[in-house]
């Protein structure tokens, strides 16, 4: 992908590459059918072998790591993560437990840094090209998280960090909640971007609060809105019967979209191609 000269760049991530079958379905046919450069693919998946073999497939896709301390097992051995773990030695289903134990001041830095260094390392070893970190729930605004996600990325030479520091907008004064949620991550994520150096995390981030309702008008308002510089638009397309996540499917295989791809001068590209 040739982008150098373009005034405008946009990542297009699917987040969940592993998690759900129906998302990695989902990721995989919106690349080949649509606008999808690059998806983040889950650090704790079952069966990485597999994930491996299914990239294969989709050489030109980019790939990274969702790091996660939610749901299902550790990589590294429960014993040396402890206080990331429940009494059953799995991560805690809701991310609303992680914040909780944040807030206790209950997880080790060094446990976190240990686990997301072993969900690194499992994927690379499979012989996948890494070249973005992100955090499951945007959980890295959190300090501690942060410094560890960044410890890992610069210990295997990743480049690319996405911490979500979305722009406000008109929409925002429809969703009062939803657009507190928003400002309240972004403000958290920019202020730990600026301790560790906002330069290493890129783009700006667009989708977080269209999360769930990504259809092809949204998209299309997004790209209305990009100036000069780097984006990444998230997304999570699902191969799926229910009305929501088919629009996100279709939006993101959409004539329209691309045209107003081309109208804006907007080159899709992955992490790769920024560094």
């Amino acid at each position: 992908m040739q982008v150098s000269d373009t005034p405008i760049r946009l990542v297009v991530n699917a987040d969940g590459f592993g998690g759900d079958p129906a998302i990695t379905a989902g990721t995989l046919r919106a690349h080949r059918e649509g606008i999808v450069t690059s998806t983040s693919v889950i650090g704790n998946c079952a069966d990485p072998d597999a994930i491996r073999a299914q990239l294969a497939l989709v050489p030109a896709l980019g790939i990274g790591v969702h790091l996660t301390l939610t749901g299902g097992a550790s990589v590294a051995r429960p014993s040396t993560v402890r206080s990331l773990l429940g009494p059953d030695e799995k991560f805690p289903s809701e991310v609303s437990e992680v914040f909780l134990s944040w807030a206790k001041a209950q997880p080790r830095a060094d446990e976190i840094e240990r686990e997301f260094d072993a969900q690194v390392a499992r994927l690379r070893d499979t012989g996948l090209a890494i070249d973005h970190l992100s955090t499951c729930h945007h959980v890295g605004f959190l300090p501690v998280v942060g410094h560890a996600v960044e410890a890992v990325a610069r210990r295997h030479g990743i480049a690319g960090v996405r911490t979500a520091v979305e722009r406000p907008t008109l929409a925002w004064l429809t969703e009062v909640r939803r657009s507190l949620t928003t400002a309240a991550l972004a403000g958290l994520a920019w202020f730990n971007r600026r301790q560790m150096g906002a330069l290493r995390h890129g783009p700006k981030t667009w989708g977080y609060f269209e999360r769930g309702r990504l259809d092809e008008i949204r998209i299309i308002e997004i790209l209305g809105r990009l100036d000069p510089g780097i984006h990444e638009l998230i997304c999570a397309p699902r191969e799926s019967d229910t009305p929501a996540e088919q629009d996100e499917m279709i939006a993101l295989s959409s004539s329209r979209v691309r045209a107003g791809l081309a109208r804006r001068g907007i080159a899709l590209c992955r992490w790769a191609d920024l560094f």
